[in-house]
């Protein structure tokens, strides 16, 4: 039996970090939906890079926090899904970032996206073989 095929038999262990990973997805989701709604859904998003204004900005926004829970869920139940998903998610993340330092300069929280974000691209990479239901 080759490592695949024993990540993808039920009875497989889910490693500790896939867990991990997965329980802070989902509590950032209504952390994220708070600070949404503290904003009074006046935060104009960026997707892909690109800033997004009225209904747009709104379905933006309101994907966000249903994205965390998704991905959330998806590596605590390893599926196969989620690990597109979260890829999705950084690169989304990232573009949006690096476009902001092109074109902004320095910022403490683009700052802080890329250097956590960049990191989380090679671990899902390194831990793809989980992701297989």
């Amino acid at each position: 039996m080759t490592t695949v095929d024993a990540a993808a038999t039920p009875s497989h262990k889910r490693p500790l970090d896939v867990t991990i990973f997965g329980v802070l997805f989902l509590v950032s989701a209504p952390m994220e939906l708070w600070n949404i709604m503290r904003t009074g859904w006046e935060y104009t998003p960026k997707f892909f890079g690109i800033t997004t204004a009225g209904v747009a900005a709104k379905l933006v926004l309101a994907a966000q926090p249903l994205l965390h829970l998704a991905i959330g869920y998806g590596f605590l139940a390893m599926r196969r899904w989620a690990y597109y998903l979260a890829f999705f998610y950084a690169a989304d993340v990232l573009t949006s970032t690096v476009l902001a330092f092109i074109l902004q300069g320095y910022g403490r929280i683009r700052t802080i996206f890329f250097m956590l974000l960049t990191p989380f691209v090679v671990y899902l990479v390194a831990r793809r073989r989980y992701f297989v239901r």
